[in-house]
């Protein structure tokens, strides 16, 4: 009964050997590819951050450029007309037609770029230039603009949308004030298109990243589809809630994870703000986190199954190498049997030039 139970209770020494065998060959595997795909995922991540990083600032840098280049065309018009009117621009000479020719040369020699211009004296009225009539939002912007003109500040205004069907443009009104010495005479204001800044985001657009602008409070600029609209509120959004919670604090880029649902599913995004210090307007790029760490999951997914494979090559060699060893000893052991049931024309045939061909010498000499 004791014999019985005994061999019951041994274990074959082929699954020693095979087990051994898979340890020592698949653990190291298992902690090297798990090390290497950490690593290497974090480095991917960090490349796709950086891309976006590197898209926003370009774009953020153009818009910044752009604005200021414009500001000075309007500083330099201001001087002009102080110039061209003897620092008089009043009721009677505001209409003269060196001031008029000065701000028709200043729309038509920026191309399609500026809609409309604006010169007003210290009394509100003036003359204008442009292929565009100010609405009552636009109308309600130039006020604005005069009344920071008239504490001497310029004045970035809010994007509007002017026009109608195949005419509407997606314009924000730039405005700067005309002195002589401390002595307010009057203020600059020039529309502008954003049709250069729509181009520049189509530009970054594809492959899953979607670009667009928003200013302080959140609401959106100009993008490069028609999935958003002029002046939409962005704020549902993680990364246009954290530009805006930032404020005046929002000097660097920053990115970030986050969700948007779309329909009834959750969507995993990854985002990037660079923020536009002279405009209070920030570029924002965001992108499904499968697409933007795709080449992350691939690798992975590769990993994986060159780990399989190597997993799968080490259980067949080491099965090989296991019978290899045991095959002798079971050949030994049936011949022990044999010895022992009185069988003494038994005798074992292997050759090696291990312990195991010495024992099997042995046993056949005794």
């Amino acid at each position: 009964m004791s014999a019985t139970a005994s061999n019951h209770a041994r274990i074959p020494i082929l699954y020693l050997i095979l087990g051994v065998l898979l340890a020592i060959s698949t653990i190291p595997m298992y902690f090297y590819s798990a090390q290497v795909e950490s690593s290497n995922g974090e480095h991917l991540k960090r490349n796709e951050m950086l891309l976006q990083n590197t898209i926003t600032r370009s774009v953020a840098d153009d818009l910044s450029q752009h604005e200021h280049s414009l500001r000075v065309m309007l500083t330099n018009l201001a001087s002009s007309v102080q110039v061209a009117s003897g620092g008089d621009i009043g009721e009677k000479n505001i209409e003269a037609p060196e001031l008029r020719a000065l701000l028709e040369n200043f729309v038509s020699s920026s191309g399609d770029e500026i809609a409309y211009a604006s010169l007003l004296n210290s009394e509100a009225k003036g003359i204008f230039s442009g292929n565009i009539t100010p609405d009552a939002f636009l109308q309600r912007e130039l006020e604005r603009a005069y009344a920071a003109a008239r504490d001497g500040r310029v004045y970035n205004g809010q994007a509007l949308v002017v026009g109608e069907g195949k005419n509407t443009r997606t314009v924000f009104l730039v405005a700067v004030p005309v002195q002589y010495g401390p002595r307010f005479l009057g203020m600059i204001a020039s529309v502008v298109d954003l049709q250069f800044l729509i181009r520049r985001l189509r530009e970054v657009s594809g492959g899953g990243l979607t670009p667009y602008v928003v200013d302080s409070q959140g609401r959106l600029v100009a993008a490069a589809t028609s999935e958003f609209a002029t002046g939409q509120d962005m704020k549902n959004l993680d990364i246009v809630r954290a530009f805006v919670d930032a404020g005046n604090k929002a000097q660097l880029a920053e990115t970030r994870e986050f969700n948007i649902n779309s329909g009834k599913q959750r969507v995993e995004m990854l985002g990037t703000y660079s923020p536009v210090a002279s405009l209070d307007w920030a570029v924002i790029v965001q992108k499904p986190q499968r697409e933007a760490y795709r080449d992350m999951y691939e690798m992975q997914r590769n990993a994986r199954l060159l780990a399989l494979a190597a997993v799968l090559a080490s259980v067949l060699v080491s099965i090989f190498a296991a019978r290899r060893i045991t095959n002798p000893l079971h050949v030994l052991t049936e011949s022990s049997r044999a010895l022992a049931r009185g069988d003494f024309s038994q005798r074992v045939h292997l050759w090696s030039r291990t312990e195991i061909g010495e024992l099997a010498q042995t046993f056949n000499t005794m």
